[in-house]
Order: C-alpha cells, then structure tokens, then sequence
C-alpha cells in the first residue's frame, strides 16, 4: 500500500542521494510477509519435531519443494547482487528474490544504493509482490 510513497522518497531525494532506510524497511516488511504465510504453511520440518526458523529451514522440507521448487538460495552479499539476480518474474526468481531481499535487509541499514534508479526499487517490489502472489494462488486457491 505503501509503494508509491516510497518511489515518491526515492526521486525526490538530492542528487547526493539520502536515507534508503524508508525503502529497505519497506522491502523487509514484504520479506516479512513472504517468510510469515510459509511458516504459517510449513511449520515443521520433515522430522516432525523442530520447527522451521528460518526461510532455508522451510526451503528444505520435503512438502516446500513437492509444492513448489527445490534448490533456493537465501542469502546475498548486496543489494546489486539481488537486482542483478533478476531474470524474469517466474517462481524462482521471485522467491529468491524476496528471500534475499527479508535476509539482506533484515540484518542491516547500510548497504551498496541501488535506488539511484528507481526502477530497481519497482523491481524489486514487483519479485515481492509475485512471491506472495504465487504462493497464495498455489496454496489458498
């Protein structure tokens, strides 16, 4: 709901940029949710016992992957490295995107801007968006 405010912050910063902050806790906020509906649908690991803590936890269950995919990578060394991942808005792309993005941003205020362009931050938002949307439409519909 809040996209446009965020791409409104992003151009009207100086041309010595600004705070990204706004935008990254925006991003970890969709990661949250993301991270939030799959713990709801796989709680548990495949032992029955433990529970899922973290993305990659639910990324290797046996019923994540008979559902969706196997193989996801969680964690990024930038920001770049999340944009630059981006290759389409198929499952993939869109889960690992919005994985890294709740890891990256969720662990730090200070990294690389890739919102000098604020296209990056409506691509970014868009993997977001797909992610939720996929799993959704795969488990609710």
């Amino acid at each position: 709901m809040e996209f446009e405010d965020r791409e409104k912050e992003l151009k009207f910063r100086s041309t010595e940029g600004g705070s990204i902050e706004p935008v990254l806790s925006y991003l970890f906020k969709g990661g949250l949710i993301f991270e939030s509906l799959l713990k709801y649908l796989y709680p548990k690991k495949d032992n029955g016992i433990n529970d899922c803590k973290t993305l990659c936890d639910i990324f290797k269950t046996t019923n994540f992957k008979s559902d969706f995919i196997s193989g996801l990578s969680s964690s990024a060394k930038s920001l770049q490295e999340i944009v630059g991942g981006i290759s389409g808005n198929d499952l993939k792309t869109s889960f690992e995107t919005t994985s890294k993005l709740r890891n990256t941003t969720g662990h730090n205020l200070v990294w690389d801007d890739v919102f000098n362009d604020a296209n990056n931050f409506k691509l970014l938002f868009e993997q977001q968006v797909n992610a939720i949307l996929f799993l959704v439409n795969k488990k609710f519909f």
